[in-house]
Formats: structure tokens, sequence, C-alpha cells
């Protein structure tokens, strides 16, 4: 069945639906709702504690025992020892608004046919149920047992690790959101000026060349929307994630704050098990702004006057590294120079002729025996490089290869390597390169 609270599948125990186990925190903020409805009621409110409620109306509301108390009942717990510390607030609106901060949940105890009022102080690692001294030693027997504190004490410090690792996550999101905006400024400062060069230049001419003029600035725009919609679509991505990390953060948090251990160990592992696998999404998202803000206007003003149809021409002369791609040699050895080509390209498919990118490639072994290889990068300064790695180990490894950033063509791409040769595959494709 699915849980209507968190939509987790869970399976049906044994028991039936009475041995699921029950959420305490949401239990204890029924409770509290159900003592708020009960004190808000109107009318005149009996003791709970009197046997026929003969010793009057009630006056006040004991927290720790969740009782209406009239005034003698009141009286008797001032005088009792044991009872003397229990919190008491009045019946009043004002006391309503209070509650829910000072009420305290009811201790946890063994339910019949075991044993009963028995208060649950341990944890059965094998069966992950809370139990009490006596059923340890009869229904847990040979069982892994521990303590609620140290298994709560274990939760908590999870919460904490992924609470530690979500903030720094948030971190590195608002530097990439801030890095966003930045190149979208940068991107319409340049459209800015592409469109004051197109303008000035398109000045000189007659109304022969107005409508090319509207030609290239319509060019101009799908290329400065195109490069605005990319950033944008990144940088939902990216608050989504923020957000969705804030709601985890937010959420841990409070738990931290409000929850008790035994609430603790019911919840379990599952708010650090899924916060952990978002975190886990987050890192193959790149934290870069996708597009450049770069816009190139050539004119061609004092020639070609006679060409007025073809005159001029606008594009985007950055670097695509999803059209950017690579080649290498079909056969590598371990402890061998392993060589990779790498061509950049435009987002029109035309070479990219300047260096100066950042390219980076690395090759990880799928064991968790070898080490990363990072390879050695050489700018040929004409939109070409050439990267080497040295193999360590053979076995299934993944090369990647990224450009300012982004993963090019193909990349990562599965390499078998072997001692004597390894085969490049494409994970998309079964032909090998």
């Amino acid at each position: 069945m699915e849980c209507p609270t968190c939509q987790r599948i869970i399976t049906i125990p044994e028991g039936g639906v009475k041995a699921i186990p029950q959420n305490l925190h949401l239990g204890f903020e029924v409770e509290v709702a159900g003592c708020i409805s009960k004190i808000g009621s109107d009318g005149e409110k009996s003791c709970d504690a009197c046997i026929d409620g003969s010793m009057g109306p009630a006056v006040v509301f004991c927290c720790t025992c969740h009782h209406l108390l009239c005034k003698p009942c009141h009286d008797h717990h001032k005088r009792n020892k044991i009872l003397q510390h229990h919190q008491m607030v009045g019946l009043d609106k004002e006391s309503l608004k209070v509650l829910p901060s000072i009420m305290k949940p009811t201790e946890h105890h063994c339910s019949p046919p075991h044993h009963e009022k028995e208060e649950f102080k341990f944890y059965c690692e094998t069966c992950q149920l809370l139990t009490c001294k006596d059923c340890t030693l009869v229904l847990h027997k040979d069982h892994r047992i521990d303590e609620v504190c140290n298994i709560a004490k274990v939760h908590r410090d999870a919460m904490r690790e992924a609470l530690v690792c979500a903030q720094e996550v948030t971190s590195k999101l608002t530097r990439a959101i801030d890095a966003n905006d930045k190149m979208a400024e940068q991107v319409e400062t340049c459209r800015e000026n592409a469109t004051l060069i197109i303008t000035q230049a398109f000045e000189q001419l007659h109304q022969t060349i107005e409508e090319r003029k509207k030609t290239l600035l319509s060019e101009m725009e799908a290329i400065s929307v195109s490069k605005t919609t990319a950033l944008a679509l990144q940088k939902e991505q990216l608050m989504k994630m923020q957000d969705e990390i804030d709601r985890y953060t937010e959420m841990t948090s409070l738990i931290l704050q409000t929850h008790t251990d035994h609430e603790m160990v019911a919840l379990g592992d599952l708010l650090p098990t899924e916060l952990k696998a978002t975190l886990k999404k987050i890192e193959n998202v790149s934290l870069t702004p996708n597009q450049s803000s770069d816009i190139h206007v050539s004119l061609h003003t004092d020639t070609l006057i006679k060409e007025l149809s073809i005159f001029g021409d606008v594009m985007d002369s950055s670097p695509s590294p999803s059209q950017s791609t690579w080649s290498s040699e079909s056969v590598a050895k371990v402890m061998k120079m392993y060589c990779v080509k790498v061509e950049s390209m435009t987002s029109k498919g035309e070479r990219y002729p300047y260096g100066g990118l950042q390219v980076r490639a690395e090759l990880r072994p799928k064991s968790h025996d070898g080490a990363v290889i990072p390879g050695e990068v050489e700018d040929h300064g004409d939109g070409t490089y050439t990267i080497t790695l040295t193999p360590q180990t053979a076995g299934p490894h993944q090369l990647l290869i990224t450009m300012d950033g982004q993963h090019v063509q193909k990349s990562p791409c599965d390499l078998h390597v072997r001692r004597g040769y390894s085969t490049l595959c494409n994970p998309r494709s079964s032909d090998q390169l």
C-alpha cells in the first residue's frame, strides 16, 4: 500500500494494518489538536481526574497528563511530589496559543498482549521495531538490539550530515544563479552593442538595404533570444533545485528541533536518503552558465554594395560544447599514452577557429579500486586540442571530456581497457569508434 503522507510504498506486515509502525510525531500533533479542540469547546468542562465530576468544573489543563483538572485536583497536583512539576495552562484563548509549544508528548509504552505500560527503551534492528526491556528478552531474543537514544543519535547525525551537504550545495547553486544572471546581463549588453553596430552601418545606406537590415536584426534577435531563453531555463532548473534543497533543509531543521528520540526512530532514514538522492542528481547538473555573451556582427559596408540582397551576417561566435567533436585512437594499452583529439564547433556546426577554451578530460575506472586519471590538454590555438591519458589499470572505464564545464558530443563514453588493447564504444550506439 502507499503511505498517504510520504507516498512511500510499504509492505503490510504479518500482523496486518495494526502492525504498521505509527508516525509518532503525527500522532502527537493529532493529540495536540484534540486537546485544543477540547479546551476551546463552548460550555462548562468537567474534570478528567474526578470519578463523577462532583468536585466542580475544570479550571486548568495539565500539559503533561493531558487532562482537564478541577481546582481540588489541581491543588492535589501541586502538593504531590511526583506531579508538582507538571505544567498547567488556563482554559482561556491566550493559553490555547501557547499550548502546542509547551505540551509534552506522552511516553510510548509496550501494548497488550505483551508488557503493558513498559516504556519503549530499545530498538530491534532485526525487526525494525521499538521494544520494551521484557520484549527484548522474549520476542527479540538473539536479535540486534540497541538503545533508542543510540539509534536516534545515528539518525540525527545522518540528518546533520545531509543538512551540511545541502547547505554546501545551496551555496553553489546561489553562485551559479548569480553567474547566470551576470551572463544574461552580458548577453543583453552585447545585444545592444550589436544593434548599435548594425543600425549605424545601415544608416549609411538607402532604402534598398532596409529589408536586409530587418533580416539581420531578426537573426541577431533570434540568437539573443536563444541565449536568453537557454539561460532562463538553466536558471529555472537551478532555482527549482535550490527550492527543493531549501524544503529539505527546512524540514530537516524542524525535525531536529521538534522530534523526540522515538519520533526520530519512527521516521528512520527517509529524509537523509531522499535528500542524498536529490544531492546526487545535482552532481550531474552543470553549475556554469550554458551560454556565452558573444554576439558577433560581421559587416562589409565598404564592399559588395551591388550585392545588397546578401549583405552582412550575424552569428553566434561562441563555441558550442554540444556541437564540438572528438576522435581517438582505436587501440590503447595499459601504462601506454592514449591520445584524444578535440575540435571545437559553433552552434551552427562551423569550426571555431580560436583557442583558449577550458577543455578538460579524465578517465574514471568503474571499479572502486583504481584512481581517476586526469588528461593533459594541449591547446593548439586554432580551436583544436590534443588530450593525452595513460590508463593505469585494466577493466571498464568511463572517458569524460568537457569544454567550458559542459560535455562535448559522445561524452561520457565507455572505454574498456585491456592489457593488450581496448575498444572505445559510443554508449548510445553499438558502433566502435
